[in-house]
């Protein structure tokens, strides 16, 4: 089976799903990687690193799609790919039908199998795509957090200095996002409360090391409470509604050149009722009432190598095991967590959301495939 890579044309996006390295894993064991020039340049990933590892570099996505077996992105196929798709292909990728109609036309006309990153969980329960995409966003929102504070705070510095306060974070959610964040946060020396309401959660960050994190169970009085002092809030929290976790009221209390952060654009589940907008242009930040805004969706994209890196590692045991067998079946037997990230199997929809969401037929997988 040929596995092939366009480059992602989604405005933004710096990630690839297939870095050297893991092109080079295939190519070691017989299997053919066609890969689109300049996929990686924006991650640090050159197209002499892709031939040094074997892949073959065309100048087109026509020329990926009409010669691959399988499809390898981070985001789904955009409306002018779709024409492209071949019979039978499987796309892997972050799949989200709910605003993509026309892909799931072509999708079931092409009978094609689409498997999603972020619905691939294993027997232990953890998406390990999501967790990884999760580390690496708690990581780099600190680095964004340090670069608004130079620019437009004066050159404040999270850590302070000798003599000068360090300055206060206040991180709301205490998940993956939220333990990576005020991991490096205070690793860097600032000083960073975090509200959650899983006391296990919190436990686990008031154990890190260095200094001492502060912890509160996350209610109204506690978060009034911190924002009059806190310099910088980061939102990392997955929300099960779409009502507003820090309102307007809250923001309110903020002190002028306070820096909000709303790590949850990219998934819809933004947390403050002010942030009103999305920035995908060279500037990520907008001030309003003396409050500045970050405001750029795909926060782990910025950390483009690095993603690459950790996704296409993820990826290699299920990519490997679908090119090894020839067949998607096989495959599935063999790699059980990838199951759950099937959305459509040869054109039938196998996801109930999916499906409810089109008005169309759910299929179930192992009626299709006879496991």
């Amino acid at each position: 089976m040929i596995t092939g890579v366009p480059c992602e044309n989604r405005c933004g996006e710096n990630t690839v799903a297939l870095p050297p390295s893991l092109a080079r894993t295939l190519t070691m064991n017989g299997h053919r990687v066609i890969v689109q020039k300049g996929l990686g340049e924006k991650a640090g990933f050159f197209d002499d690193d892709y031939k040094k590892s074997g892949a073959e570099i065309v100048n087109s996505a026509e020329e990926v799609y009409s010669q691959s077996d399988i499809i390898v992105k981070i985001n789904p196929p955009l409306m002018d790919e779709c024409d492209l798709l071949k019979k039978n292909q499987i796309i892997f990728g972050f799949f989200n039908y709910s605003d993509k109609n026309h892909l799931m036309d072509a999708v079931i006309a092409n009978k094609i199998t689409t498997i999603s990153y972020s619905r691939i969980k294993t027997k232990e329960g953890v998406y390990p795509f999501v967790k990884a995409s999760s580390e690496i966003t708690g990581k780099t929102v600190i680095r964004i957090a340090a670069d608004i504070a130079e620019k437009y705070c004066g050159g404040a510095l999270l850590s302070g200095a000798t003599g000068v306060a360090p300055m206060k974070i206040t991180i709301i959610g205490a998940g993956t996002v939220g333990f990576n964040a005020a991991k490096t946060a205070v690793a860097v020396g600032a000083d960073v409360s975090v509200l959650d309401n899983n006391p296990i959660s919190l436990r686990n960050i008031e154990n890190l090391p260095g200094r001492k994190i502060k912890t509160y169970f996350s209610n109204k009085d506690n978060l009034e409470k911190l924002l009059p002092d806190t310099d910088i809030l980061i939102c990392a929290v997955k929300m099960k509604n779409k009502k507003p976790i820090v309102t307007a009221e809250n923001v309110s209390l903020l002190k002028k050149g306070a820096i909000i952060i709303d790590t949850g654009i990219a998934s819809g589940n933004i947390a403050v009722e002010t942030l009103d907008r999305v920035l995908l242009g060279e500037n990520h930040v907008y001030e309003d009432n003396g409050i500045f805004y970050y405001c750029y969706p795909d926060i782990s994209s910025l950390a483009a190598k690095t993603i690459s890196s950790a996704i296409a590692g993820t990826l290699e045991n299920y990519l490997v095991s679908v090119v090894s067998n020839g067949d998607i079946i096989d495959a599935l037997k063999e790699n059980r967590d990838m199951i759950s990230g099937v959305l459509t199997y040869n054109g039938n929809i196998t996801d109930e959301e999916t499906a409810e969401l089109f008005g169309e037929h759910v299929y179930e997988l192992s009626m299709l495939t006879g496991f």
